[in-house]
């Protein structure tokens, strides 16, 4: 079995397996923790998973026997996964957000995404680390580090930027640590690192997926979603996560009824769909974009049948004030957090969290002080600028924004090289986008590829990303990990 399984392998072929009697839950949780041992605890040490679970072994084997008694729970029965470190759950897990004032904090309750997944038969495996809450602390600290887990790397090549703030999920799955996990996107957190460790990621509409027990920044950008190996496999958590959640108004927004996304996946997915294509990347974000590669990208979308508008203006993307929105809800939606988590954070406010910082400077080697004037602004959502930039970003009456380019020259979906030109703006609007593999540098580095959609417009994004997927079948394993 070790040797077929080191082979990266699917959900369909995980329960094809279970279905054969060829492999058990159990045996499958062994396999990813002696991986975890060899590669992320040890080797490299690529350091991504930051908890085991020390149940993960007893529900895998419960849930053997369940599957042989009453057959399949769910689309997930039996299917490891790893979860950021921000997401609450009822275990023996704490919920760290990477941060060491909070190590020890275990949440009161699943977060309502954590509570589908085990409706739907998954074993929570662990938690990963991540970019110490979910963005850089102190000015000059790496998206690849948290004063609670360290430094995690790339599985493609230590020297390698590996993303952020959804590092660990991204490099967990990249190493084959688990076949999927979950991350969350504020400004990039999921696109980054996905295109960084050739994954496949989708960061749905806002609303879509509930963020109740999730520890936040922002009440109009913060989402979770998948890391997976293939986009079918995306398709399968994404179809499990979403849902209405009666805490999180977002959610009401929904359509009736969301789309069977694996069963929308054709080969054919890109004939007939009008792709813009964006050009006007800015030079900062050189080191992650290939001119020939994206060149190659362009003639494969528009070979597959697809509509090609080359080039597409966004000129929301080049806003100066396009942080406003986080920095503004960043302490708000913190000190709601800490009000709800109370007492056992250990924590009144977030002004109390803050002062930690101030109180154990010495454990923070980067610093804090991004922190500390993310949070600064008083009287945040009554705030005049605030209020400008949230209509901005809703595109009210604004040519410019994505939402309104996207619409008015009828495009099923924008395709920027890598995530670095497109995640800012898409977050700002609430629009999904999904990231696919597509190649590797001269050195050896993913390159990725992103699509931006209308809103709720996930089940064409699967679509367009399938079918160049499976035309290219870019994504190769990491060499470090074999």
């Amino acid at each position: 079995m070790a040797d077929y399984w080191h082979e990266e392998t699917t959900i369909a072929e995980i329960h094809d397996a279970y279905d054969k009697g060829t492999l058990t839950a159990k045996n499958l949780v062994l396999y990813y923790l002696n991986r975890i041992a060899l590669w992320d605890q040890d080797g490299p040490s690529i350091n991504a998973v930051s908890d085991i679970n020390p149940d993960a072994i007893p529900i895998a084997k419960a849930l053997d026997k369940e599957r042989e008694n009453h057959g399949r729970k769910g689309a997930l029965h039996g299917i490891p996964i790893l979860l950021k470190e921000n997401i609450g759950t009822v275990d023996k897990l704490p919920t760290p957000a990477g941060s060491i004032a909070l190590e020890n904090w275990r949440s009161n309750e699943d977060a309502f995404l954590v509570k589908q997944l085990r409706e739907a038969g998954a074993i929570i495996l662990g938690k990963t680390n991540m970019t110490e809450l979910a963005h850089r602390i102190g000015t000059d600290m790496p998206e690849n580090y948290s004063s609670r887990g360290g430094y995690v790397l790339c599985p493609y090549g230590t020297q390698f930027d590996v993303g952020g703030s959804s590092t660990g999920s991204a490099a967990a799955v990249a190493a084959n640590f688990a076949p999927v996990s979950i991350g969350t996107d504020t400004s990039g957190s999921l696109l980054n690192p996905a295109t960084r460790n050739s994954l496949v990621t989708i960061k749905p509409t806002i609303g879509l997926v509930s963020r109740t027990g999730i520890i936040p920044l922002s009440y109009a950008q913060d989402a979770a979603g998948p890391m997976t190996q293939t986009v079918t496999d995306a398709a399968h958590l994404l179809g499990t996560i979403a849902g209405k959640d009666p805490q999180d108004e977002e959610t009401k927004t929904q359509p009736l009824k969301i789309p069977n996304y694996v069963e929308s996946l054709h080969s054919d997915g890109l004939q007939g769909k009008r792709i813009g294509v964006f050009r006007d990347y800015q030079p900062s974000m050189s080191d992650q974009i290939d001119p020939s590669l994206f060149e190659e990208t362009i003639v494969t979308v528009k070979d597959l049948g697809a509509t090609l508008v080359d080039a597409v203006s966004i000129p929301a993307i080049n806003r100066r004030d396009s942080d406003a929105v986080v920095s503004y809800e960043c302490r708000h939606s913190l000190n709601n957090f800490f009000a709800r988590a109370r007492p056992s954070t250990g924590f009144r406010s977030f002004d109390a969290f803050l002062q930690s910082y101030e109180d154990h400077a010495y454990l923070h080697k980067y610093g804090y002080d991004r922190l500390r004037i993310r949070t600064a602004v008083e009287n945040s959502l009554s705030n005049a600028s605030y209020l400008t930039q949230k209509l901005r970003d809703e595109g009210l009456d604004d040519p410019q924004s994505l939402e309104n380019v996207l619409f008015n020259q009828n495009l099923d979906a924008i395709l920027f090289p890598s995530s670095s030109s497109s995640y800012d703006v898409a977050a700002r609007a609430g629009l999904p986008s999904i990231a696919v593999p597509a190649g590797y540098h001269e050195n050896g580095r993913p390159f990725g590829i992103t699509f931006t959609g209308q809103a709720f417009s996930e089940e064409t994004l699967f679509q367009i990303a399938f079918a160049y997927e499976q035309a290219t079948m870019h994504r190769k394993k990491p060499g470090i990990t074999q």
